[in-house]
């Protein structure tokens, strides 16, 4: 169980950390990261718009609620769990393209990471952790014992 709630964790801190850096970027203007101030055909208002002011508050949940998808494997490391967690990633993905449009590939990229990780979800849980001291003085001894065989 601990590899699979590792695996989680690691896409979670993964997606978590895009989505505060574009969340931090939308609230941009957009002459800041385009070249709208040089282009005679854009609109000269639309330069001090940023995303945030366009797209609204749906473009923060878009990219925000991956985020807390992906933390219900983590509490729960059940396969039903995280297939739930892909199944409301895709939905997810769809309403946000409908309403916000380009935001949508944040959730359809968790969205296919995680249907990875759900489907290697048995491996990951029944994977055999690294073997303790004891195992290592357990051959250590048999390999002692072998030397002094060949004697």
């Amino acid at each position: 169980m601990r590899n699979i709630r590792l695996a989680w964790a690691l896409l979670t801190l993964g997606v978590g950390t895009l989505a505060l850096i574009s969340t931090w970027m939308t609230s941009w203007r957009a002459y800041q990261f385009t070249s709208c101030e040089t282009d005679p055909g854009s609109d000269p208002v639309a330069c001090y718009e940023s995303l945030l002011d366009r797209a609204g508050g749906g473009l923060i949940v878009a990219l925000l609620l991956p985020v807390a998808l992906c933390l219900l494997p983590v509490a729960v490391p059940r396969r039903s769990i995280a297939w739930a967690t892909v199944g409301a990633l895709a939905a997810t993905a769809i309403i946000v393209f409908v309403t916000v449009g380009g935001a949508a590939v944040m959730p359809a990229v968790t969205a296919v990471l995680a249907g990875i990780l759900a489907g290697g979800h048995t491996r990951l849980t029944t994977q055999h952790h690294a073997p303790d001291a004891r195992h290592g003085r357990e051959f250590l001894k048999k390999l002692h014992q072998g030397q002094q065989d060949d004697r």
